[in-house]
């Protein structure tokens, strides 16, 4: 009973360090803000801004500019690389990590619209706030990753010392792995893809479920190879309560010479 607490406990330690690690921790990398300007309501919000703030200085109109920002910036790796550090910083603020609302510079719209003379652009705060069912799953999954994880720690400390045999080890290592399996499905798909956006359908809060997708293969790829592993060990402990001892004494007989009955 103690390994399978512990089990349970780590396992749900580790799918809250992985969520929060892959979608609840902002940075400026290309590869996150590809997988955020993948929502087309995100990309839409976006350029309506930018291209409506930019137009006037670089001497287009804000269709045209918003064209080739959707068809060149937007949707290019290389333009997700460019809208990384004002992606980071609406990251930062709809998890509640920034409480300070979010600005775009002429300076931050330069490389955006390919344009040096947006520069002279005028500062531009981007109507977003903090998502509540955000900032509290960032909080949740915290607080979630220590204490089941002290929990876990603790369960397997006093289910060492109590000294189990080698078929309870086998189970124990086997229920961590489908342990594990589940909660890699729920923390690393379930809950990042299904449950937020049910609970809150604000275009920002599809930020998340995109982030969550960049790892899709990993998750149900490690949890198919934790979950055969889990199986094939707890068989394993079963049948090594079930082995015969092949080993007996053999029958030895007394040895007669013939008639004569001893050796004299």
């Amino acid at each position: 009973m103690l390994f399978l607490v512990a089990a349970v406990a780590i396992s749900i330690a580790t799918g809250a360090w992985w969520l929060q690690r892959v979608a609840f921790t902002p940075d400026a990398t290309r590869d996150s803000a590809a997988a955020i300007l993948e929502e087309a309501d995100i990309r839409v919000e976006l350029n309506t801004v930018i291209s409506g703030a930019a137009a006037p200085y670089i001497e287009t109109n804000p269709t045209d500019l918003g064209t080739l920002l959707e068809d060149v910036v937007m949707t290019s790796r290389p333009g997700a690389a460019v809208m990384a550090p004002v992606l980071e910083r609406i990251h930062d603020r709809i998890i509640g990590n920034l409480d300070d609302p979010v600005v775009v510079t002429g300076a931050d719209m330069v490389p955006i619209v390919r344009d040096e003379r947006a520069h002279d652009a005028p500062d531009v705060t981007l109507p977003i706030g903090t998502i509540g069912v955000l900032a509290n799953m960032r909080r949740t999954l915290g607080w979630l990753a220590l204490g089941t994880g002290v929990i876990g720690v603790v369960a397997l400390v006093l289910g060492i010392l109590t000294r189990p045999d080698r078929r309870d080890v086998l189970r124990g290592l086997g229920e961590f792995g489908i342990a594990l399996a589940a909660s890699m499905i729920v923390f690393g798909y379930l809950v990042p893809v299904h449950l937020l956006t049910a609970l809150d359908n604000q275009t920002w809060t599809h930020a998340v479920p995109r982030l969550a997708m960049r790892t899709t293969p990993v998750v149900f790829g490690a949890a198919v190879i934790f979950a055969v592993v889990g199986v094939v060990l707890i068989l394993s402990s079963m049948s090594g309560g079930k082995r015969r001892q092949w080993s007996t004494p053999l029958s030895v007989a007394r040895y007669r010479g013939g008639d004569n009955p001893g050796w004299g």
